[in-house]
């Protein structure tokens, strides 16, 4: 583990060292710097940073009222990055609901913006060895496909994978909140740039003939569960240097809870994968702030243990290959296996 972080790190330091200019340069140079040796492991795709224009944007801001500020983030953030905010942050709010998450966010960020301030200065840096753990060390047949965005998802997200680039609606772009990250520690940050850079791999496959799986089939409980499962799992891959509930997203309490009730959340999300069950009613899952704390973000560790049991017979890059007919089958029979309903039915026929 030691040694894979060394190496991580040497390669990292070497990539910024071979564009570092001679002459002594200004942190605002070395920024760029890190910014092309990154753009450089991403397969000379860009990393587009809205975090720059959210400062310039609230050091003119930042005393004027709420009527005044909104005018400026449009003129000065949102307008310049449109498809950002339109596909990866509103996703279809109507005018209302736009205006109502843009005042919570201007009325909440100005605790967070000397977070956000100090992340600009070492995300670069976070980014290039996050890259490097995942695709020059252990996953490296991944290939980046887009751009990135360093971006703010109005506290929606700490980072996810959107559909930004292409009209299809098929998940391409990795998009990281900054504001939600600002609070993360090095090894939360680090984490969760891999756990997004594992759905774009898994992605890659999953959606590459995106006419050959029906929409319904890609509208089931069993896809999420099994992309979340495994990008956690590969996360832990490809950074094994954390514990359990860094790569899971839980504190320590929540992990305890879930592990006890692993095999009733099983059982519960077994029957709904086989009543067909909407989005609606399996996105608690795999989103917090639910009633039932069995229920919320329950769905990533259920996803893990079935990845972690399914690596015994598979490698990663057999199951990310997998069609969502094969991945449904997986999830069923080790849902069914750790809801007991196995031994339930020996003993039931003594």
């Amino acid at each position: 583990m030691r040694i894979r972080r060394t190496i991580a790190m040497l390669i990292a330091l070497t990539l910024i060292l071979v564009w570092t200019p001679i002459a002594p340069a200004a942190s605002q140079a070395d920024f760029v710097t890190e910014r092309g040796a990154l753009e450089r492991l991403l397969n000379d795709h860009k990393v587009i940073n809205i975090v720059d224009d959210f400062l310039s944007f609230w050091d003119v801001a930042a005393d004027k009222n709420s009527n005044v500020q909104r005018r400026l983030w449009m003129r000065m953030v949102e307008d310049k990055h449109r498809d950002f905010f339109e596909r990866a942050v509103y996703r279809g709010a109507d005018l209302q609901q736009r205006r109502l998450m843009l005042d919570q966010f201007l009325l909440r960020v100005p605790g967070e913006v000397d977070a956000i301030r100090e992340l600009n200065k070492t995300i670069y840096a976070a980014f290039i060895e996050a890259v490097v753990h995942f695709k020059e060390i252990r996953f490296r047949e991944y290939q980046q496909k887009t751009d990135v965005y360093i971006g703010l998802s109005l506290f929606r997200f700490d980072g996810a994978v959107r559909a930004v680039q292409n009209d299809e609606g098929i998940p391409d772009t990795l998009c990281l909140g900054a504001e939600v990250l600002s609070r993360y520690s090095p090894g939360q940050l680090r984490t969760t740039i891999i756990h997004e850079l594992f759905h774009l791999y898994h992605f890659n496959f999953l959606f590459a003939e995106p006419r050959q799986w029906s929409p319904s089939e890609l509208r089931t409980p069993h896809i999420p569960l099994m992309a979340e499962g495994m990008a956690v799992a590969g996360s832990e891959e490809a950074f094994p240097s954390q514990t359990r509930s860094v790569y899971l997203h839980y504190s320590d309490r929540e992990l305890a809870a879930h592990q006890q009730a692993l095999a009733i959340s099983a059982a519960r999300f077994l029957e709904m994968i086989q009543a067909g069950a909407t989005a609606h009613e399996y996105e608690q899952w795999f989103a917090g702030g639910g009633s039932d704390e069995l229920v919320s973000r329950g769905g990533y560790l259920l996803g893990y243990e079935i990845t972690r049991r399914l690596r015994a017979s598979y490698s990663f890059e057999q199951l990310v290959r997998m069609s969502p007919a094969e991945l449904r089958e997986h999830s069923e029979e080790q849902l069914a296996a750790m809801a007991g309903y196995r031994v339930l039915l020996f003993s039931g026929t003594n």
